[in-house]
C-alpha cells in the first residue's frame, strides 16, 4: 500500500482562485456563448444554468439533491441495501428523512446519522426521528467522530459539509470503512478541479490502493461528479 496518510492535508474548499495555481481560472460557458449577438436577443437563455435548489424538498423540509442525484442515490441503495447512511451536513434535514423512507420502501433496515457543527437549523419534528439519528461534531476536529466507529455495514459515508475532506477520508479508511462501503463527496470536485487541480489530483491519487471511482455513479448527476469512491480493500 503506498503512503496515502500524510500529517495533514489542506482544505482544498479554502482555494478560491489564489493558491497553487498562477491565475484565476474563470468559469467557460459550455452551453452558449459569452458575448450573445443581439439580432438574437429573444432566443437568449435567461438562466445563469446553476441548479435551482430552492424548490427540491422532501415532505416539507427544503432537500438540497436535486432529481437526478436522487435517481442516483435510490439506485444505490437497491443494489448496496446499506446498514448506515452518514451524511455531513444537515440543514434543514431533509435529505436524512428522504434516506430514511427510501431505505424503508425497500425494505432495508438501515440507520441514518446526520452530523452537524450546528444542529440548530435541523427541522425535523422529533415524531419523524425514528431510525435518524444526530450528531454534533466539527470536521477539523476528527476525534469528534469516534461514535461512529461502531456504526453497522455496508455503509454510505455522504460528505456534503465540504471541510477538511480529505483528512475526513483518511479518518474514514483508517476507523471506518470496510470493503465495499461508500464515501461520496458531492458538489465540490468541479470547483476544485478549476482552482486547484494538481492538489486534487494528488490526493485522489494518494488513496489509489484503498479507494476506486465508481463510474455507474460517478457521473450520474452534476452534484456527484466523479466523486463517488467505493472501498476497494479491507482493512488491515
Amino acid at each position: 500500500m503506498n503512503d496515502y496518510s500524510r500529517e495533514t492535508f489542506l482544505d482544498l474548499n479554502t482555494f478560491r482562485g489564489l493558491g497553487e495555481d498562477p491565475k484565476y481560472h474563470p468559469p467557460v460557458l459550455t452551453d452558449r456563448p459569452r458575448e450573445w449577438p443581439l439580432d438574437k436577443w429573444a432566443d437568449a437563455p435567461r438562466d445563469l444554468g446553476f441548479a435551482d435548489f430552492s424548490r427540491y424538498q422532501w415532505r416539507g423540509l427544503r432537500m438540497l439533491k436535486d432529481p437526478d442525484t436522487q435517481a442516483a442515490y435510490h439506485d444505490l441503495l437497491c443494489e448496496l441495501r446499506p446498514r448506515t447512511i452518514v451524511e455531513l451536513g444537515v440543514y434543514g434535514g431533509g435529505s436524512l428523512v428522504w434516506f430514511r423512507d427510501m431505505a424503508r420502501l425497500m425494505g432495508i433496515d438501515c440507520q441514518v446519522i446526520g452530523i452537524d457543527k450546528d444542529l440548530s437549523r435541523c427541522q425535523i419534528p422529533s415524531s419523524e426521528r425514528e431510525n435518524i439519528s444526530l450528531y454534533e461534531a466539527d470536521c477539523s476536529v476528527l476525534e469528534t467522530f469516534e461514535p461512529l466507529r461502531d456504526a453497522a455495514h455496508p455503509l454510505i459515508f455522504i460528505d456534503d459539509a465540504h471541510s477538511n475532506t480529505f483528512n475526513i477520508i483518511k479518518w474514514t479508511i483508517d476507523h471506518l470503512l470496510e470493503q465495499g462501503d461508500y464515501f461520496i463527496i458531492e458538489d465540490m470536485i468541479p470547483y476544485w478541479y478549476r482552482y486547484c487541480p494538481k492538489l486534487l489530483t494528488e490526493y485522489l491519487a494518494s488513496f489509489q490502493d484503498v479507494l476506486t471511482m465508481d463510474m455507474m455513479y460517478a457521473n450520474a448527476s452534476s452534484q456527484l461528479d466523479r466523486g463517488v469512491f467505493r472501498r476497494s480493500t479491507t482493512k488491515e
